[in-house]
């Protein structure tokens, strides 16, 4: 018992300090894409193969709702992996270093993902193969302690057939399992076996295995009245991401080892050697675990949103030194929007298009906060598609329902509001009421003007919305801002002088700073309304004259950029005419 103590502490506390402390929000996104609800029949999951255990591993997953909660919980269900290897192969203290590799195996096997969590179609995919492989071994276990030959063929029997309606796919890697350790017993240990009827006993044992192991599934295809995937309960990946199996293949072949050696004794190398590879394999998890910056502050930018803390949004913005995604930017445009500071501070906030370091292409903007754009820019139709569509698409996550429920509420429909959020009271976490969203719905109002005219947005998110704000006529005071503000952003400036000027007297003796930058360019680029008719800030005119100054001294613009951009680089001046070539989504 001293000798495994350190080890499940380091782990435990290895383990906590990856996923609260570093991943902490990935876990609080894993719980809003976990589709659990409390009030499920037990009749209607076990109509279904692994139902029971896909059901129980969604509940533990929502718990990453709290994350601390979440990952105390995923910790300790890997930590009795690692005792439940142990006891299964009899694995010496001296070597349970080793019996950690399928619980770091599994805990990578979740935290590699990343952004693959909004395309992976799995109700669980923390919790299920942890679960599934904690009763295979379990099962491993029982195997090896059954003494009698009859109780060892009712359990070739009774494992992949009624197992696999339990546990699915987990149910049948056990049997075949079995029969690789089986075999290789006699061809790596034959010293065992004196006798031949004990080799031949083993390896009767093992073709009675893979018959069961590999026939059994073929008949349950056969003669069950529905369609079944063999892998059910699994997390699998396609072919073009089949690079992120290995973590999981490590997790359970690994056990094949202990199978094939016996590893006994207590000698002070054997610990030595246990230590190296647990150390070894805890440095890989932690190495490969998916902790990009830009997708981590993405995703505090979009739960601070949620719940309207747009000061806080603005805060991690400003926190962040790489360059931002077009998620982030578009984040911190609508905070601005928020707060009413979008014409004095927009463009001295970090701007770019950073990659989304996923391992394949997809809509990323949109799968992470498009319904959240959309429906606070009162684009409720595309707030209201999209989310529909990825709950076809990926289930019927939390994350959709919200939107779908606010969208109908803001659209006063309330039988369809009231029916979604009887849905989400089902929930663990995520239960919402009319009065928590009227102060956020009454700010959204006013954005509820629409063209008769049709239109599509093909996914392209900010695309859309820079370009139908930009290209807009009349509506609310906050439309004709947003309208003035995206004319800026995609410097298509055909409109300006018409929308500055319908604004003008709503900002009574103040000017946000970067319309008066723009006026003062357009009037020096196009001529307009005379500037000196104009509240313009002294400071702002002065500093555009010096702008001018230099841009002639200097010459060319791009060489110009670098020079100029440390003493003009948060004006709109600079954005206009330096910064180029930025993608959207």
């Amino acid at each position: 018992m001293k000798q495994r103590l350190p080890f499940t502490l380091i782990f435990v506390a290895f383990t906590l300090f990856l996923m609260v402390g570093q991943l902490k929000p990935f876990l609080t996104e894993t719980a809003a894409l976990t589709p659990f609800y409390v009030d499920e029949s037990i009749v209607g999951l076990l109509e279904q193969p692994c139902g029971i255990l896909l059901y129980l591993a969604a509940g533990l997953q929502s718990c990453f709702a709290l994350p601390f909660l979440g990952a105390f919980i995923f910790v300790i269900l890997l930590v009795a992996l690692a005792y439940v290897v142990r006891w299964a192969f009899r694995v010496s203290d001296a070597w349970f270093g080793l019996c950690w590799v399928p619980s770091f195996g599994l805990l990578l096997h979740f935290t590699q993902l990343g952004y693959l969590i909004y395309t992976v179609k799995h109700p669980s995919f923390a919790f299920a193969d942890p679960l599934g492989l904690l009763i295979a071994f379990f099962l491993i276990g029982v195997w090896y302690r059954l003494g009698d030959w009859r109780l060892k063929v009712a359990f070739m029997l009774i494992v992949p057939a009624v197992g696999f309606w339990l546990f699915g796919f987990f149910a049948l890697l056990v049997v075949p399992s079995l029969a690789f350790c089986e075999l290789a017993q006699l061809c790596m240990r034959p010293s065992e076996f004196h006798a031949p009827r004990a080799g031949m006993r083993h390896f009767l044992w093992a073709m009675a295995l893979c018959l069961s192991g590999f026939l059994l599934p073929v008949i349950l295809k056969r003669l069950l009245p529905i369609p079944i995937d063999i892998e059910v309960g699994h997390v699998s990946f396609t072919n073009d991401l089949s690079a992120l199996r290995r973590p999981w293949l490590v997790a359970f072949f690994s056990s094949w080892i202990f199978a094939c050696f016996r590893f006994e004794g207590s000698k002070r190398w054997m610990t030595a050697v246990a230590s190296v590879v647990f150390l070894a394999v805890g440095s890989c998890a932690y190495l490969w675990s998916f902790r990009d910056t830009n997708f981590l502050a993405t995703l505090r930018m979009k739960h601070a949103a949620e719940v309207g803390q747009w000061e806080q949004v603005l805060q991690i913005a400003r926190s962040e030194e790489q360059e931002p995604t077009r998620a982030q930017v578009c984040l911190t445009r609508l905070a601005l929007f928020k707060t009413g500071r979008m014409g004095d501070i927009l463009f001295t906030y970090p701007d770019g298009s950073a990659d989304y370091r996923a391992p394949q292409p997809n809509q990323w903007l949109r799968l992470m906060i498009g319904p959240l754009l959309y429906y606070h820019y009162g684009k409720t139709g595309f707030a209201y598609r999209w989310a529909m569509e990825d709950l076809v698409e990926y289930g019927e996550r939390p994350a959709y329902l919200r939107y779908l429920y606010r969208v109908a509420l803001l659209n006063g429909e309330d039988a369809l509001a009231h029916r979604y959020a009887r849905t989400l009271a089902r929930t663990l976490f995520y239960k919402e009421t009319d009065s928590d969203l009227e102060a956020e719905a009454t700010a959204i109002r006013p954005l509820l003007n629409y063209t008769d005219q049709l239109d599509g947005d093909n996914g392209l998110v900010e695309f859309y919305l820079l370009n139908s704000f930009a290209l807009s006529e009349g509506g609310s005071r906050e439309m004709v801002e947003l309208s003035l503000m995206n004319g800026l952003i995609t410097k298509n400036t055909a409109g300006f002088w018409s929308r500055f000027m319908a604004l003008l007297p709503t900002w009574e003796e103040h000017i946000p700073t970067h319309y008066q930058e723009a006026a003062l360019m357009m009037s020096q680029l196009q001529g307009g309304a005379p500037v000196a008719d104009l509240p313009i800030d002294p400071a702002v005119a002065q500093r555009f004259q010096r702008l001018v100054a230099a841009s002639s001294r200097m010459g060319d613009n791009a060489a110009n950029a670098a020079l100029l951009r440390p003493e003009f680089g948060d004006s709109y001046w600079y954005y206009y005419f330096f910064v180029e070539g930025l993608k959207t989504n």
